[in-house]
């Protein structure tokens, strides 16, 4: 199979992709009502809902245009308009900032600013090895190990009607340990050129058994998660499996209209920003653990040492909330002479809601938070605890607890990015 031909199907398949995951989470990308929504910038939490339909609007002709017509001269706008609305779309609610869309304005950078399509390819096998590598290095560690690795662990031995309770408990963390440990094999694998087409056909392997883990014969996870997966697997075949004859010069040389010296200056240029942004990309990951760059475009995925916030309010409360969250809250606890604490379980509330998991991260999450204070019109009927990022070791974790909307101004302050929900 010729590079541009290549280079063509996997453009199409992300696009196709990406539509079906937009039309599996398709609330979480409108101006919906059911779920906190949390810009990026605090300017932006009075935002209309015009402007969400608007971007919505343009990422699904976009990715119409790019899965139909890859090759034609109708990339250029389609990649124009997937970005520009990508942007819109996660300025006006981080939660949106999904790991697929963020795959997705990853790839549309490089195939707008690569005319070398063995370049274009290179930069992509590198972006989602990184993918693989970050994935599994942030699995090994005392979180996955004692709980999402314990789960899936669980729904495979089902399968083959294994006793987990009579394993002990080091040979279950052995086992689990296997996960990560496959996924960094795979990722060291497709590195090199002659274990690259071995190591993909792991990794095909790898999502169809993420498919049977977490799908309604295993975990029963969201469409999206499956879609997201199928997407590797095709992927991996495209990108790693299938024989390339990479000839760079020879595209660089390909005939073609002559274009003046600037021009063609321009297209090294844009390469070379290309080139810089994956790089930078590849290596923010490093400071997530520091709190530096978010858990999901870092490829925290099915790690949960992510920070996050947990919400608790007065059991005299609950009416307050939302319904479909106030049905999810448990009173079986409450005691009419004095205050009780009931968990409020945003993250389960998100997937009810938007079908897709609470952005993992303790900032939007207390915009959640703050939210829920507000519908309660109460500052001491809420209470909310921020959890850091769990060590990798010992699973433990920094925590403050707020009381009161002065401390939780005080915690938003911290952050770099709004923390504050949008207005409806």
């Amino acid at each position: 199979m010729q590079e541009k031909l290549i280079a063509i199907q996997v453009q199409r398949w992300t696009s196709i992709c990406a539509l079906a995951l937009i039309a599996a989470t398709y609330t979480l990308w409108m101006p919906q009502t059911v779920f906190p929504q949390v810009p990026v910038l605090a300017i932006l939490c009075e935002s209309p809902g015009s402007y969400d339909w608007i971007s919505l609007g343009g990422l699904i002709v976009g990715l119409v245009l790019s899965a139909a017509w890859p090759s034609s001269r109708f990339r250029s706008i389609a990649g124009v308009l997937i970005l520009a609305s990508l942007v819109s779309l996660i300025g006006l609610d981080q939660h949106r900032f999904q790991p697929w869309a963020y795959q997705l304005g990853l790839f549309t950078t490089i195939w707008l600013c690569c005319r070398s399509i063995p370049l274009r390819l290179n930069l992509m096998r590198y972006l989602i090895i990184g993918i693989y590598f970050y994935s599994a290095v942030g699995k090994l560690d005392f979180e996955f190990l004692h709980s999402v690795g314990q789960q899936m662990l669980g729904a495979m031995a089902k399968w083959i009607e294994l006793d987990l309770s009579k394993v002990s408990d080091s040979s279950r963390i052995a086992l689990v340990a296997v996960f990560p440990v496959v996924e960094l094999a795979i990722a060291i694998g497709l590195l090199w050129t002659k274990s690259r087409r071995v190591a993909g056909v792991f990794a095909i392997g790898l999502h169809l058994a993420l498919i049977a883990v977490l799908g309604p014969l295993g975990l029963n996870h969201r469409p999206g998660v499956l879609i997201w997966n199928g997407q590797f697997a095709v992927q991996a075949f495209l990108l790693f499996v299938v024989t390339q004859a990479a000839d760079h010069e020879a595209d660089l040389n390909a005939k073609g209209p002559r274009r003046i010296w600037f021009v063609h200056g321009l297209y090294r240029i844009r390469e070379s920003l290309c080139i810089a942004i994956v790089v930078l990309v590849s290596i923010m990951p490093c400071s997530e653990r520091f709190g530096i760059w978010d858990h999901w475009p870092s490829w925290a995925l099915y790690a949960p040492h992510s920070s996050r916030v947990r919400v608790e309010i007065a059991s005299s409360s609950v009416e307050h909330l939302p319904a479909t969250l106030a049905a999810m809250v448990s009173t079986s606890a409450s005691d009419e002479e004095s205050v009780v604490w009931l968990p409020v379980p945003i993250d389960a509330w998100s997937l009810k809601t938007l079908d897709t998991p609470i952005y993992p991260q303790s900032r939007f999450q207390l915009g959640v938070a703050q939210y829920l204070a507000s519908e309660i019109n109460s500052e001491f009927q809420i209470r909310i605890t921020i959890f850091g990022t769990a060590d990798r070791f010992s699973g433990q974790r920094k925590t403050s607890t707020l009381e009161g909307d002065e401390q939780t101004a005080k915690a938003s302050e911290l952050f770099w990015l709004n923390s504050k929900p949008r207005r409806k």
